[in-house]
């Protein structure tokens, strides 16, 4: 009898251990939550919201803010007209909310931004005012605390996230983002680089046959180190040059977004057929380029009359991109001190393109405009390029 009582003792001192070793606030049960915190959606879609998790969804009762914008039965969401709309799901004491935004459905522009303290909201709203464009903001499935961003310590949520490069999942659903031909796509710099949340849309949404143009906020390395992450992720994307938005003004940003959109004010109006009579992209990302008018442009669009030209590049000496045509073009060289943008015919049969500056005896070929130095260097230092040609 003794030995049966130890055995026992045994038993309940290893599970209560058991109990006592669990941390605390783990549960075992997942919490109640909508499948969506955000929809955008335009007239005549429909979407089902599901509430997770919930032992008995069919006990919620489901209600719209404005039923003229966005009605709701038993959870199917349908847009009537444009406007916003808040769909909730009252389930037993709790109410669980989704922002609906129905677009008009006339817009082939869309800004999507993640903001976790604001400062990205005010850039993306800005952007907004300036273009008219469609906005959604994206909202994590699991709401980042204050504590997830103490940056100086490297246990916290955002901190891990980025070392693991994860995708953490969404709770913003874009019904109609196939209607959008131009996204701007804004992002607070995290440790170099864009957040998680900007990894799993990419990976969640198609951006083939898109034009994407990156923004960010950041406190001190700027868009360079996510400007790859981007162009890899949005793939079959026209990827323009990203910009760090973070202390631009109003002005600042108008300007920026008219050399996006190659809408430069009527000064440059005469150089427009010679910008855009040849297209040049460099990897994903197309640039607007000023050609020159001589023999040697004039070989190069003969050659891209019969189909692309494909440059295989290679970084050099710190300063440009080098790489062979694949025959030899018309040459009148001469000394000429390059600075970052230039495009010029080296030994008459490669094309070199700079985002430095070197002297040497070149043919110009043209200059990338719209672009400063910063933004070609992140463009073209990052490692070997593919430049296409093409009329």
């Amino acid at each position: 009898m003794k030995k049966r009582l130890i055995v026992i003792f045994a038993f309940v001192s290893i599970l209560g251990g058991l109990f006592i070793w669990l941390p605390s606030g783990v549960s075992t049960k997942a919490a109640v939550r909508l499948s969506a915190k955000t929809l955008h959606m335009e007239k005549g879609q429909a979407y089902k919201l599901k509430l997770k998790n919930a032992k008995s969804s069919k006990k919620a009762v489901w209600s719209s803010s404005d039923s003229t914008v966005a009605s709701v039965k038993k959870g199917k969401v349908t847009a009537i007209k444009e406007g916003s709309a808040i769909i909730t799901a009252k389930y037993g004491k709790k109410n669980y909310e989704c922002t609906v935004t129905v677009s008009g459905g006339t817009k082939d522009t869309l800004i999507v931004y993640f903001s976790a303290t604001g400062t990205t909201e005010d850039a993306a709203e800005k952007i907004q005012k300036i273009t008219g464009a469609d906005m959604v903001r994206l909202q994590p499935l699991k709401a980042y605390t204050s504590e997830d961003l103490r940056y100086s310590d490297s246990e916290c949520r955002a901190n891990k996230e980025q070392a693991a490069d994860s995708k953490p999942s969404i709770a913003t659903v874009i019904k109609n983002l196939d209607r959008y031909k131009t996204i701007y796509l804004g992002y607070p710099i995290w440790w170099g680089k864009e957040p998680g949340v900007i990894r799993t849309f990419l990976s969640k949404y198609s951006m083939e046959g898109k034009t994407l143009i990156p923004f960010c906020t950041s406190g001190s390395s700027g868009i360079s180190g996510s400007m790859q992450h981007i162009r890899d992720m949005a793939e079959g994307a026209t990827v323009k040059a990203g910009k760090d938005l973070t202390r631009s003004s109003e002005k600042d940003i108008e300007e920026w977004i008219g050399k996006e959109a190659g809408t430069a004010d009527s000064s440059d109006k005469k150089d427009e057929k010679t910008e855009t009579d040849m297209r040049l992209k460099i990897g994903n990302t197309e640039v607007t380029v000023k050609w020159e008018e001589n023999e040697s442009v004039a070989a190069l669009k003969e050659m891209a009359k019969t189909g692309p030209v494909t440059i295989n590049m290679s970084m050099y000496g710190g300063f440009e991109q080098v790489g062979p045509i694949g025959k030899s073009l018309p040459r009148n060289d001469v000394q000429t001190s390059t600075s970052a943008g230039d495009i010029v015919l080296y030994s008459g049969d490669k094309m070199v393109i700079f985002y430095g500056s070197n002297s040497w005896s070149y043919t110009r070929l043209g200059k990338i405009t719209g672009m400063d130095g910063s933004q070609l260097k992140d463009l073209l230092s990052g490692g070997d390029v593919t430049v296409v040609i093409e009329n």
